[in-house]
């Protein structure tokens, strides 16, 4: 496909984030991250893309009800579903919100009470907050370690209007007009034509992975 085509795909999965990173980013517009040198040594962070860093940022800020710069418990929990992971377990989100969460200011333990077990002198879940940089960790770590296949997958699925199982002119006139954009009934035709291998009238799954992997 042309560059219009490829930057098409590429950023239409979701609505476009501008919110400023909190750190260093990849060069803007990647929505899929390139692959960098030693990146089993890199941070997660620094494995993703400007599009995906941009997207945690605003979910923090969206899920950040009463914007002190924390998260609790239950407002990173959907700031996760909100970036797509709606299927981790209580018990792996308990464990990650840990892994960066911190007491909130003022938190002590509570006092013994007569006849009662004593009290725990480490905070509870609900007494931790979540600060920015402790959910770009987190949410990072979760984005880089997402399959890229699934990814283009779920792209894919929001091209091929009504399911068919393939990408049809029909289906890219509707994504340009949502876009915003003016692109000629030709140049959508010879877009289709040029990875349609089997002339079947759209361009397949495969086709369409195909056209990330070159």
């Amino acid at each position: 496909m042309n560059n219009y085509a490829s930057n098409s795909m590429n950023d239409f999965p979701g609505p476009s984030m501008h919110g400023a990173s909190a750190r260093s980013g990849s060069r803007p517009g990647q929505r899929y991250a390139q692959p960098i040198r030693n990146a089993e040594h890199a941070e997660p962070w620094d494995q993703i893309s400007e599009e995906h860093r941009n997207e945690i940022n605003d979910c923090f800020h969206l899920f950040d009800m009463n914007k002190d710069e924390q998260l609790d418990f239950s407002e990173f929990r959907y700031a996760l579903q909100a970036l797509g992971f709606s299927n981790l377990s209580r018990s792996d989100l308990i464990a990650a919100f840990k892994t960066t969460a911190r007491p909130r200011a003022g938190w002590t333990p509570l006092p013994p009470m007569p006849n009662q077990p004593p009290p725990s002198a480490a905070p509870g879940v609900v007494d931790l907050r979540m600060s920015r940089e402790g959910f770009q960790t987190v949410a990072a770590r979760y984005v880089a370690a997402r399959d890229p296949r699934e990814e283009l997958l779920k792209t894919f699925a929001l091209f091929d209007r009504g399911e068919k199982g393939f990408i049809t002119v029909d289906d890219l006139r509707s994504v340009v007009k949502e876009l915003g954009e003016d692109v000629p009934d030709n140049e959508l035709h010879s877009m289709i034509e040029q990875f349609d291998v089997e002339a079947k009238g759209g361009v397949s799954r495969e086709e369409f992975l195909g056209i990330f992997d070159r």
